[in-house]
């Protein structure tokens, strides 16, 4: 007897439809996968021009924490006494000066009387009105219940440059009045109006505010504070002690700490060169990046850098640098020799701080024609660097445009075989059906 013709399985069909979708979908797939490898590659690239341009941020602060005088030029300040201490910018020259200490600026303190409770009442009616020096005084009520504390409180809260506290002295108590800064411009007017508390006393006023007065090879000089600046160019002074006995001030050149800048410059620049190589390639070395390969906007970045580290300053003998010791090897990195700039900051510091930053004001240095090349690329929107993202950013939305029309296009070939399988085994079924039916009859 025949049997019912039927296969058992997950449908009518016997056949695992879902699993048949996914395979020819997986084969439909085959092209967005591939797109898919693109926009993660491009992707990629633009990640990576990024950390070029971040690079090149470093290289740029660098650059321009050499392109003044004041940046360039380095020496160091000593003094033979503790009365003062002295450091130089890169706007001294070198020297030796002879001072002497008269004076160090003040500030004044002056006291109340005294005052024999800390937390009763004073008894005090009227006003105190306190002013520095040539600012506008500012008047203070004081009441009959005030105390200590309460007229302190008054004074800290006017806004003036005066600091008001107490002062005990082991049997009474005194209110003080310091200024908050130093010299004889800064001196407090106090006048008092109803009140007794003898801040107007002559007696009363311990310390007068005064300028710092000092003797630099004979010349006198004051200073409302003890932070003397400008009596020696780029010089400050200060100034801890009176000191009679003369005091000598030396201030030396000082190109290691130059030499740490340069030092800074030069990892900087090599860590650029060092990455473009790498994404893009450079002889018989593979690019990293495929994307980026021989890519004419990196090439053009090392060139432009190179020509600008090479860019000649004036026609004397330390116009490139190159002849201070600064100079580009066969692999394209910079390296100092500290032997060779050494020798030229003491031949002639001057026109070597000129080479790396010009003439405040007037002509450029090398450092500002480095600054200006690495704003070249990196300037935002307009910067070469950027023009390259913008042109992978644009195929990254295409290649993902494109991934999102196939995932579409997939999904509705997938819907279409879901459809027809399920038509099948319909058909299927009901073909067993039939079967079995008519198998009762043979």
């Amino acid at each position: 007897m025949a049997g019912t013709v039927s296969l058992s399985g997950l449908g009518g069909s016997g056949l695992d439809t879902e699993s048949l979708v996914n395979a020819l979908t997986n084969v439909e797939r085959q092209g967005q996968t591939s797109l898919q490898s693109k926009l993660t590659a491009t992707n990629s690239s633009i990640s990576n021009l990024s950390s070029v341009s971040s690079l090149l941020s470093k290289l740029k602060s660098a650059s321009d924490a050499l392109d003044t005088a004041a940046e360039v030029g380095s020496y160091k300040a000593s003094s033979s006494n503790a009365a003062i201490v002295a450091s130089a910018s890169g706007l001294a020259t070198p020297g030796k000066y002879s001072l002497t200490v008269e004076k160090l600026a003040k500030e004044q303190r002056t006291y109340s009387n005294s005052i024999s409770s800390a937390s009763a009442a004073m008894n005090q009616a009227g006003t105190l009105r306190l002013g520095v020096g040539t600012g506008d005084p500012k008047d203070i009520s004081v009441a009959t219940t005030d105390t200590i504390d309460d007229v302190i409180g008054k004074i800290n809260s006017a806004g003036l440059r005066v600091t008001a506290s107490s002062f005990y002295d082991g049997s009474s108590y005194r209110i003080q009045l310091r200024g908050m800064d130093t010299g004889e411009a800064n001196a407090l007017s106090i006048t008092e109006l109803g009140t007794s508390f003898g801040f107007d006393v002559p007696e009363n006023t311990a310390q007068k505010a005064q300028d710092a007065k000092l003797q630099l090879d004979g010349f006198s000089i004051k200073s409302s504070t003890n932070q003397v600046t400008g009596a020696i160019r780029g010089v400050t002074l200060a100034l801890t002690a009176e000191s009679t006995a003369p005091i000598t001030v030396s201030v030396d050149n000082d190109p290691d700490s130059l030499k740490t800048k340069l030092n800074t410059l030069v990892d900087t620049y090599n860590q650029v060169i060092t990455k473009v190589k790498d994404l893009a390639g450079t002889g018989s070395s593979k690019a990293r990046d495929a994307n980026l390969a021989g890519d004419s906007t990196l090439r053009s970045l090392t060139q432009r850098l190179s020509s600008a580290l090479q860019t000649q300053i004036g026609s004397g003998q330390y116009s490139t640098l190159g002849s201070v010791g600064l100079s580009l090897d066969r692999s394209g990195k910079l390296a100092l020799d500290s032997t060779k700039f050494d020798k030229a900051v003491a031949a002639d510091s001057g026109t070597v701080t000129k080479l790396f930053s010009g003439v405040d004001g007037g002509a450029q240095g090398v450092m500002d024609v480095v600054s200006s090349a690495v704003d070249q690329f990196t300037r935002t929107g307009t910067g070469l660097l950027a023009t390259r993202s913008e042109s992978l950013t644009a195929s990254a939305k295409r290649f993902q445009t494109r991934i999102d029309r196939e995932e579409t296009r997939i999904n509705r070939y997938a819907d279409m075989l879901r459809k027809q399988f399920t038509a099948m085994d319909t058909q299927v079924s009901s073909y067993n059906a039939q079967g079995s039916y008519l198998s009762q009859y043979l």
